[in-house]
């Protein structure tokens, strides 16, 4: 069994709006033809972290959805929600880029409507988790803190040792590493520090692997994870980089995908975390 607990369709009037929103959207954008290159995949960050705080909100302890909206914001349902969202915002973007004869701005303009979403989500959290008098800040401070640090201190690695590498793939390459340290570094917290099981197999395999250890009574269990998202996102990247130079537009894309398997997921963690104290 490799998908997550959890994982299941919603019902069938649900799948039919999903499926065709998600078919008119991808028909939509195939016809506006939005630029697309490696400043993509930084415009999209955002919009994985809301894919990622929109899930959570359907969790416990938050379960902040109406009954009628909830399967819209399941596993995998919420990604093709997400996606409907965004590529609604895409194509706007676009057409309002084209009409004024700015095609560059397109996707910075992605990137800040993300950001606002997102903004306006993390505050909403926040003040659910003040208002039910759980909201705690350290753990997803220290998540987020200590992810910038660790995947800065990596890319400057990357950069000494390769520094081609990095010059092609300058916006790409620190999103990719950024997503998945900070996956690594939240499931680590959550595993080791607060208790949460991991609901992905191959994360848990992982982790018990490493409780297996005895090293764990040290480093805890999450360390062995934190590593292997370490050398996978470094070794997309030094795999990538040339071909994103090459072919822009699925480079692009496919680091996007690479990068939303790590950022959602991180911040489904921390949207958790605010109303989570050990």
């Amino acid at each position: 069994m490799v998908l997550p607990s959890g994982f299941g369709l919603p019902p069938l009037p649900y799948v039919i709006a999903l499926a065709s929103g998600t078919l008119l959207v991808t028909v939509l954008l195939y016809a506006v033809e939005p630029p697309i290159d490696q400043r993509t995949v930084a415009a999209l960050a955002p919009w994985m972290a809301v894919g990622g705080a929109l899930h959570a909100f359907n969790q416990p302890p938050i379960e902040a959805y109406d009954a009628v909206y909830r399967p819209l914001f399941g596993t995998p349902s919420v990604y093709l929600t997400i996606y409907v969202v965004l590529g609604t915002a895409w194509i706007a973007a676009s057409l309002l880029g084209v009409r004024r004869g700015h095609d560059e701005t397109v996707t910075r303009n992605l990137g800040l409507i993300g950001t606002g979403v997102l903004t306006v989500l993390l505050v909403i959290g926040v003040t659910m988790a003040l208002e039910a008098g759980s909201l705690f800040l350290l753990w997803p401070t220290v998540a987020v803190v200590a992810s910038v640090v660790v995947a800065a201190v990596v890319v400057l690695i990357v950069a000494l040792w390769r520094t081609p590498v990095v010059v092609r793939a300058r916006y790409a390459a620190p999103v990719v590493v950024f997503a998945h340290t900070l996956d690594g570094i939240s499931t680590a917290i959550g595993t080791d520090i607060l208790g949460i099981g991991e609901r992905s197999p191959v994360p848990r395999a992982i982790m018990e692997f490493a409780g297996s250890l005895e090293a764990s009574s040290v480093l805890g269990s999450g360390w062995l994870f934190v590593a292997v998202k370490l050398i996978v996102a470094v070794a997309v990247v030094l795999l990538m980089h040339q071909y994103l130079e090459e072919e822009p537009v699925e480079g692009g894309l496919l680091l996007s995908l690479i990068a939303a398997v790590g950022l959602g997921p991180a911040t489904n963690n921390i949207v958790l975390f605010l109303f989570l104290a050990p």
